[in-house]
């Protein structure tokens, strides 16, 4: 007689088929998902490279850095408040079709003031992919009821101007000696984005006294902070009127855009901390274990999240004189 030959698998060898490629997976998948955020920190770093790129096209044409805020004109209805920074390089950033068509007056922020309707039909739901980190999981829009022109949806972005140290670079407990006193927080102005004002003027690359490679020009603000309740906070200094576009109240008041360090990154809380429009908002990352920040000659370093708050604080203050070692 012919014996009968066994076509297919039995359930356990079944079974084990899936066990085996289960593991498999299990294995593969953390990899995977580390590649993709290498990817992601690594066009992220490209983002500041190009905004690092722009900062030194805009100082080649006008000797010194974008300023990031001037200080506001009028009364509620006839509000003037300028743009941000970023606005300022926007020929640099391929974006050169969209500020030659802006008209510089009326309020940026959109909040209190009238605004130019050219201003408004350009702004909104203008979107500029290299401001935002992949990486980020925050919103990349926000929608407000402006004053003049009805609802607005503007651009909320990852990357945030530093415009100096609360503490002296190189310090944690030593208050800098240029200190501007508001409502909003401590601003300081020893840094590379900075307000023009009574006591205030844009830097350039010269006052960058420490050496260009030792100063931070651009961070990230590109996740959450948590409370004590680990509840998600978004906090980032684009987050109020104006988003990406608008400068704030400018000197010595709210700003949009900018910081001056204070606090370690990631911080929850604390005077000018706690708002979107305070002035001492920390940075935040969402890569895993750190942040990408562009330096004053241009290049891009990671700050680990354990850094030493007295290097970030050195990194931020341009005249310090601290050394910073390796990053």
């Amino acid at each position: 007689m012919k014996s009968k030959r066994r076509v297919g698998f039995t359930l356990v060898e079944l079974l084990v088929v899936i066990a085996i490629i289960g593991i498999l997976v299990g294995l593969l998948l953390p990899a995977v998902q580390a590649a993709r955020e290498a990817a992601r920190r690594m066009q992220c770093s490209n983002n500041l490279k190009q905004l690092g790129l722009a900062m030194h096209n805009y100082h080649s044409a006008f000797n010194k850095l974008p300023f990031s805020a001037s200080p506001q004109v009028g009364a509620v209805g006839t509000r003037q408040r300028g743009v941000s920074w970023i606005v300022r390089i926007m020929p640099y950033i391929e974006q050169n079709n969209v500020y030659s068509g802006l008209e510089f007056a009326g309020d940026f922020t959109m909040q209190d003031g009238p605004t130019p309707i050219v201003n408004y039909n350009l702004l909104n739901n203008l979107r500029v992919p290299g401001l935002e980190c992949p990486s980020s999981p925050l919103p990349k829009t926000q929608t407000y009821t402006t004053h003049s022109n009805g609802s607005v949806t503007l651009q909320m972005i990852n990357y945030v101007g530093i415009a100096g140290s609360y503490w002296r670079g190189g310090s944690t407990t030593v208050v800098s000696t240029d200190p501007q006193t508001n409502i909003y927080g401590i601003a300081v102005h020893n840094g590379m984005i900075t307000p023009i004002g009574t006591n205030s003027r844009a830097a350039s690359f010269a006052s960058a006294s420490d050496g260009t490679s030792n100063t931070m020009m651009i961070g990230e603000q590109s996740d959450f902070f948590y409370d004590a309740n680990l509840n998600k906070i978004d906090r980032r200094s684009c987050g109020w009127r104006g988003g990406a576009w608008g400068n704030g109240a400018g000197s010595g008041n709210w700003t949009q855009n900018v910081t001056t360090v204070r606090y370690p990154i990631g911080t929850f809380g604390g005077s000018g901390n706690s708002n979107p429009y305070d002035v001492n908002v920390a940075l935040t990352g969402a890569h895993t274990g750190g942040l990408n920040v562009a330096l004053a000659d241009g290049s891009v370093q990671f700050l680990s999240e354990t850094i030493e708050f007295a290097i970030q604080t050195a990194l931020a203050d341009r005249g310090d004189g601290t050394p910073i070692g390796e990053l």
